[in-house]
C-alpha cells in the first residue's frame, strides 16, 4: 500500500492551491479509512484482538481503539463484507476502490455479482454508481414484494440479511429529552457503556413492559420473539411484520441456549427448565455476568459446556449473559473462558 502524502498547511495560499490542497487532504482522509478498515478485518479475521488482552472484537474496538458504537459497527459491517466479497477486497487493497464507492457495492453485491459491480465502481463516477446502486435495490425490493405475494406472504430467507433501517422522528424537545436520557442511562450504568442507540430504545422498552409483570413471570422472558427454523439444514429466520428476516448462526446458537420449542405433534418444552432459569438469574443478580458488562436487560442464560457436548442443564453449567454477549460467546467460541465469568453468589 502506497504512502499518504499530506499537504503541509500554509495560510494566505491563492484560491486554487488552497483548492488543490484540500482536494488532496479529502483524498488522503479517504485513503486513510480504507487502510483502517483493513487492518481492523485483519483483527477481525485473525481474532487478534484475544492476543491483545480483549475477550471480544467489540471490547478491544471501545477499550483499545477508543470507537464509538456507531463506529465500531461500520468499521465491522465493512470488514465483514470484505471477508465476504473477496474481489471487493482485493480492489480495495489495491487502491482501485476508494472507501466510499466500496461501501456502496457492499450494498448490493454478491459474491456471485461482486466483480460485475466491482468493475462498474471502477468505471463510474461516485454519483452514478450511488444512483446505480438505489436503482438494484429498489429493483431487488420490487422483486422480493412480488415474491413475497405468490407464496402467499412467506418469502424464503436471503443469502444474507442486511440490517433494517428503523427511522424515528422527533421535534426540538422530544430530540433533546431523548439525547438527555440517553447520557443519564449511561451515567447511572443502566446499560453497557458501548451500548448503542438501538441498545438503549430496547432497553427502555422492556423495562416498561417489565414493570408492568409481577409474579412468576418476572423471571421469564418479558416478550417472546416466534423464530423458523429449518429441521433439514437449520437455517431460521425472525418473524417480524417486514418479513422474515434470517439470523446469523451464532445468534440462532444463543437461542437454542434458552428457548421454547414447538415441534409439530409435540407439547411445547422449554430447553431450560423455567424453575432453574429463574435459579440461575436469582444467583447471578439478574445481572449480565460478562466481565465489564453487567447489563440488566435482554437477559439468557448460556451453557458453559454446550448441550451438543455433552453440558447438562446443572446450575454449575449455566450462567447469566445479555444477547449481546451471549451472541458474542458463540460468534467467538472460547474467547471467555468459564474461569472469567464473574458470579454474584
Amino acid at each position: 500500500m502506497t504512502a499518504i502524502q499530506l499537504p503541509v498547511f500554509t495560510a494566505g495560499r491563492p484560491a486554487a492551491q488552497v483548492d488543490a490542497s484540500l482536494r488532496q487532504s479529502l483524498a488522503a482522509c479517504d485513503r486513510a479509512r480504507e487502510c483502517a478498515v483493513l487492518w481492523f478485518a485483519e483483527v477481525q479475521r485473525r481474532a487478534l484482538y484475544r492476543e491483545l488482552g480483549h475477550a471480544s472484537l467489540q471490547l478491544y474496538a471501545a477499550e483499545a481503539l477508543g470507537f464509538s458504537p456507531n463506529r465500531y459497527w461500520q468499521f465491522k459491517r465493512l470488514a465483514d463484507d470484505l471477508d465476504r466479497l473477496p474481489v471487493l477486497r482485493e480492489a480495495v487493497q489495491a487502491g482501485d476502490l476508494g472507501w466510499t464507492k466500496a461501501q456502496q457495492v457492499a450494498r448490493v453485491a454478491t459474491p456471485a455479482t461482486q466483480a460485475e459491480w466491482v468493475g462498474k465502481a471502477v468505471a463510474t463516477g461516485r454519483r452514478d454508481l450511488e444512483r446505480e446502486v438505489k436503482q438494484a435495490r429498489c429493483q431487488l425490493r420490487r422483486r422480493k414484494s412480488a415474491a413475497q405475494s405468490e407464496l402467499g406472504g412467506k418469502l424464503p430467507a436471503p443469502e444474507s440479511m442486511p440490517p433494517v433501517t428503523i427511522t424515528l422522528r422527533a421535534d426540538g424537545l422530544q430530540l433533546a429529552r431523548f439525547e438527555a436520557l440517553m447520557e443519564k442511562a449511561r451515567k447511572l450504568k443502566l446499560v453497557p457503556a458501548d451500548a448503542d442507540r438501538m441498545d438503549l430504545v430496547l432497553a427502555g422498552l422492556e423495562a416498561l413492559v417489565a414493570s408492568a409483570v409481577t409474579g412468576p413471570e418476572s423471571a421469564a422472558p418479558s416478550v417472546q420473539i416466534v423464530v423458523h427454523q429449518c429441521p433439514d439444514c437449520g437455517e431460521a429466520a425472525a418473524v417480524t411484520s417486514r418479513g422474515e428476516q434470517r439470523l446469523a448462526p451464532a445468534q440462532v446458537e444463543a437461542i437454542a441456549c434458552d428457548a421454547r420449542v414447538q415441534e409439530p405433534g409435540k407439547p411445547n418444552r422449554a430447553t431450560i427448565p423455567p424453575s432453574t432459569r429463574a435459579q440461575v438469574l436469582a444467583r447471578d443478580r439478574h445481572r449480565c455476568t460478562t466481565p465489564a458488562c453487567g447489563a440488566t436487560r435482554f437477559l439468557e442464560v448460556h451453557h458453559v459446556v454446550a448441550r451438543g457436548e455433552g453440558g447438562s442443564n446443572s446450575l454449575e453449567n449455566l450462567v447469566t449473559l445479555c444477547s449481546r454477549c451471549h451472541r458474542h460467546r458463540h460468534v467467538y467460541e472460547g474467547a471467555l473462558a468459564p474461569a472469567q465469568v464473574e458470579r454474584s453468589d
